[in-house]
């Protein structure tokens, strides 16, 4: 099973279940005496509106292929970007997930530990090229060849100055503090 949130809708209050039919059919009403299993909420149910844009928007991605070309992108950018992180000799210190849907990257420091203060200094370095960047990529329909040689060529650019801060300590390049995690036990 699969749950899709507005995303189905292009931003509209809708989303959907689903599943294979034999799972689905369990939450069905063709099983006469059958026990009711609930598969259903009206959460984002009943507005028109949003389920016509949602099947807009699944036509347009059965139409023009709008999965396949975002799993392409996202395999490109995680074969560009390892390329780039191999070429430096900097493959013990960023990893990238293999997640053709979203590639993570993962900033490690000189010992090898992920590292808050590293990881901002590259976010800094990518969004002072013009990629707004929190080290992960989620390809979008709407990128093409022009967007991915931008995001590979900031992210080359700012490996080199991340290959200094592994020498030198972030410390010399970042401005202002690093980013804190969330969830944490102090401010």
């Amino acid at each position: 099973m699969a749950t899709w949130g507005k995303g189905i809708a292009n931003g509209f209050s809708f989303c959907a279940l689903t599943g294979i039919k034999e799972v689905m059919e369990i939450g069905g009403i063709n099983r006469p005496g059958a026990e009711k299993v609930f598969l259903i909420s009206t959460t984002h149910g009943g507005e028109t509106h949003a389920v016509a844009a949602g099947l807009e928007t699944i036509k347009y991605f059965n139409e023009h292929d709008v999965v396949n070309k975002n799993k392409k992108t996202g395999r490109t950018i995680i074969e560009a970007t390892r390329a780039e992180i191999s070429k430096e000799g900097l493959s013990d210190y960023i990893t990238v997930s293999d997640s053709d849907w979203t590639p993570i990257f993962v900033f490690k420091n000189r010992e090898g530990a992920t590292d808050m203060g590293i990881r901002t200094l590259f976010m800094q370095e990518m969004i002072q090229r013009g990629v707004l960047f929190q080290g992960a990529f989620t390809p979008s329909f709407s990128h093409n060849s022009e967007e991915i040689d931008f995001f590979i060529e900031a992210f080359s650019s700012s490996i080199g100055i991340y290959k200094g801060a592994l020498e030198k300590g972030y410390e010399n390049y970042l401005i202002g503090p690093s980013v804190k995690p969330v969830f944490r036990k102090y401010l």
